[in-house]
This record gives C-alpha cells, structure tokens and sequence, in this order.
C-alpha cells in the first residue's frame, strides 16, 4: 500500500502527459487539415481567399469544437497560388497549468486551377 501511495502521484503524472500529448497532436493534425482543405476550396476555378477562410474554420469547428474559438484564419491570394494560414492556442490540461496555452500553427499552399495557355 505505501509503494502504491508513492507512486500512484508519479503514475497519475505519466498518464496526464500523454494524454496532453496526444491532445495537442490531434488539435496540430486539425489546424493542418483545415489550413489544406480552405486552400483546396481556395485554388478551385472559381474559389476565392474568402471561401478558404470560412472552410478553414468550419473545419477547425468540426474538429475542435470550442477550442477553434481561439485560431486566426488568414488566407493570402497572388496570381497563381494561394495560402491559407491558421494560428491559435490549445489550452492545457494540466491542473497547474490550465491558464497555459501551446502555440498551434499550420500553412497550406495550393496552385489555382484553371486553364493556362502556352507551354
């Protein structure tokens, strides 16, 4: 019982980390799934930056509920290509942490489509 009490804290520690860990690579693999999906919807014929960035975020909704609340949308058109950026926080659930955020960035960058004519 004593060995138990010493080292369930330690066991209960291990087993928050990892539950982080794997939070914050699902809120990472979200950020970059949307920034790629608003920069598909971007580059298609007749897309344009502001269908990217509502895409983006409706994406970042469906994947991170209420935590999407927190990311900025960008998306930036040139001639030939257009970038969708998404920034934000993912809070932490460490209890002494909780005010904390890690830092979530993702980019995307995807050639219009359309017809070009020459070589």
């Amino acid at each position: 019982m004593v060995e138990f009490a010493l080292v369930l804290p330690l066991l209960l520690l291990g087993l928050i980390g990892v539950v982080q860990f794997a939070l914050v690579h699902h809120a990472q693999n979200v950020a970059t799934t949307a920034a790629q999906e608003g920069a598909r919807l971007g580059a298609a014929e007749d897309g344009d930056p502001s269908l990217a960035e509502a895409r983006t975020l409706d994406v970042l909704r469906s994947g991170l509920g209420g935590v999407s609340d927190g990311f900025a949308v960008t998306a930036e058109d040139s001639d030939e290509w257009i970038t969708v950026t998404t920034t934000g926080g993912y809070p932490l659930i460490i209890p002494w942490l909780a005010s904390q955020t890690i830092s979530i960035d993702a980019a995307a960058e995807m050639r219009k489509e359309g017809f070009r004519s020459g070589p």
